[in-house]
């Protein structure tokens, strides 16, 4: 009986640590071409910011939802909901 607890200890510990492994991975922001940014980012990017050039584009993948961040030529740094809506921005 004492075995099967640790074993059961020990298979528990496990998936929970491959679960916060995941979530990790899953958290990051990566560099994706500006091709890859939804038509609403663009469209918004080109109407508000149109003596500037996109200088880099991120896509974050969380759990329940997508971003996006970009970086401005001349320091902004805009966010977007997965739907290409502005949500914050930095100056």
């Amino acid at each position: 009986m004492k075995k099967s607890r640790i074993i059961l200890a020990s298979i528990v510990g496990l998936i929970i640590t491959g679960a916060a492994i995941t979530i990790d991975i899953l958290d990051e922001d990566r560099i994706i071409p500006v091709e890859g940014l939804p038509v609403a980012v663009k469209t918004y990017v080109q109407n508000n910011y149109p003596n500037s050039n996109i200088a880099y584009a991120k896509k974050k993948n969380e759990i329940i939802q997508t971003t996006y961040k970009v970086g401005m030529s001349d320091g902004f740094e805009l966010e977007f909901d997965g739907n290409g809506m502005l949500t914050d921005f930095d100056d």
